[in-house]
């Protein structure tokens, strides 16, 4: 249907050519808000259950999931939310800096084709989504983990419940995207 097909596809004309453009959704802004939205649950988490723990809180877990070391719940809150905090910093302020950096200073393959002038603004668009997407991994890692903490505190649970599936599932994650980083820009389109 002609309608479908033109919702689909911008047509672009400039003085030489007609340029047809697949419009896919934004996915920087679609990353951008999962990213914000894992921020937010983090804080949100961490105020919602900081009146109902009692004041003495395991904060190390041993290799078994049972608690190994006790803090008071302020000094818990507060390492939670430094970590969330410098999770927040670190893969949002790399997509903002990356566009900064002089080319020398970024290793990339084919560094000259991807970061050429027509290139360029495309290739920071992608890197900085692919460290959002990283980073709302990292946020339901921080909050997998810390509902885990929060249960045994509370004593609805003995011992974290399954801090080894969340770490594998995450190694996953990130192996996969390490892998479409390099996919990405191993080829040149």
């Amino acid at each position: 249907n002609c309608a479908t097909l033109r919702a689909r596809y911008a047509v672009v004309h400039t003085s030489k050519k007609t340029i047809i453009r697949n419009q896919k959704p934004n996915m920087r802004k679609i990353s951008f808000i999962l990213f914000i939205l894992l921020l937010t649950l983090c804080i949100a988490q961490a105020a919602y259950y900081y009146p109902l723990l009692p004041d003495r809180v395991a904060s190390h877990f041993g290799g078994s999931g049972r608690p190994d070391a006790w803090s008071n719940k302020a000094s818990f809150l507060r390492s939670y939310l430094f970590v969330v905090a410098f999770v927040a910093f670190l893969f949002h302020g790399i997509g903002a800096l990356l566009p900064k950096l002089p080319d020398k200073l970024i290793n990339l393959q084919n560094k000259a084709y991807w970061l050429s002038p027509e290139r360029r603004n495309d290739t920071f668009a992608f890197l900085s989504r692919w460290f959002l997407w990283l980073g709302s991994a990292t946020f339901l890692l921080l909050l997998d983990g810390y509902h885990q903490a929060l249960r045994v505190n509370m004593g609805s649970a003995s011992a974290l419940e399954h801090p080894l599936t969340s770490i594998l599932v995450y190694l996953i994650f990130t192996t996969l995207w390490i892998g479409g980083l390099i996919v990405k820009f191993m080829r040149k389109t």
